[in-house]
């Protein structure tokens, strides 16, 4: 099951700084949506805002009936970082039944759903004992392990080498068909975006307001050969003149 969202006039501000101004964006049920941007321009800000770790100065978000207070205190979200939060001392199987702890539920049986993240004979590892795209797998899989409504992806593969990073977003891609969820997804990575979307939120530099959104009509999961695609050419070369000429940088 997937929930929409609806953002209405979303800005937040820090003392004099202002990082989001005025953001209005419905995410329908299912929708898988990318934000992207300059850095510094409230993308995680506005995750953040959704996932019930910040607070808006002004405005509201709406997770299907519920503000993302309630949201949270439902079990609907899930969360997946940068850096995989994993407890070093915990074995992999053991971190995603943690989550289901916390939850109150189990969604997926752990030992089940690493060895369908390809980690079989891995699920009793160590986080040491785990290469990085290994570790993203786990958190991705402690994320989900409790069947949340909402999968709020803050550059999720940043922190891998350009290889890994396109494997596991196929990777996402597939387990995506088979575990639908509404899905919100920062990156700085053009590419990627357009490979995994439906919709790529453009923003402008700080204080963040969206500049354009782009729809992409081909449906998922995509294979690498999108990126030959007419469509997909001409949609990161809008992104990219989005981003640049309009003075954002994507770094």
């Amino acid at each position: 099951m997937s929930v929409s969202i609806a953002i209405r006039n979303v800005s937040r501000r820090f003392g004099a700084s202002r990082a989001l101004e005025a953001v209005n964006l419905d995410i329908a049920a299912g929708e898988f949506v990318a934000f992207i941007g300059p850095s510094g321009c409230g993308k995680t800000t506005l995750l953040r805002i959704v996932a019930d770790l910040e607070v808006p100065t002004s405005g509201s978000v709406l997770i299907g009936k519920d503000p993302p207070e309630a949201a949270r205190r439902k079990r609907i979200l899930g969360l997946v970082s940068q850096r995989p939060a994993v407890l070093p001392w915990k074995r992999a199987v053991d971190d995603v039944s943690f989550t289901q702890q916390i939850a109150g539920r189990v969604g997926f049986p752990a030992l089940g759903l690493l060895r369908d993240f390809g980690l079989a004979g891995h699920e009793s590892k160590l986080p040491h004992e785990l290469s990085g795209g290994m570790l993203q797998r786990v958190n991705f899989a402690s994320a989900i392990a409790h069947d949340p409504d909402v999968l709020l992806m803050d550059e999720p593969f940043s922190a891998l080498d350009e290889m890994k990073r396109e494997e596991l977003g196929h990777w996402l891609g597939e387990e995506l068909s088979r575990r639908p969820k509404t899905v919100l997804f920062v990156t700085h990575h053009i590419d990627e975006a357009v490979l995994l979307a439906d919709r790529v939120v453009v923003f402008s530099p700080a204080p963040g307001q969206i500049i354009e959104e782009l729809v992409i009509a081909t449906p998922r999961p995509r294979a690498s050969t999108f990126r030959r695609d007419p469509a997909f050419l001409e949609t990161t070369a809008r992104i990219r003149e989005l981003l640049f000429v309009k003075g954002g940088v994507a770094a």
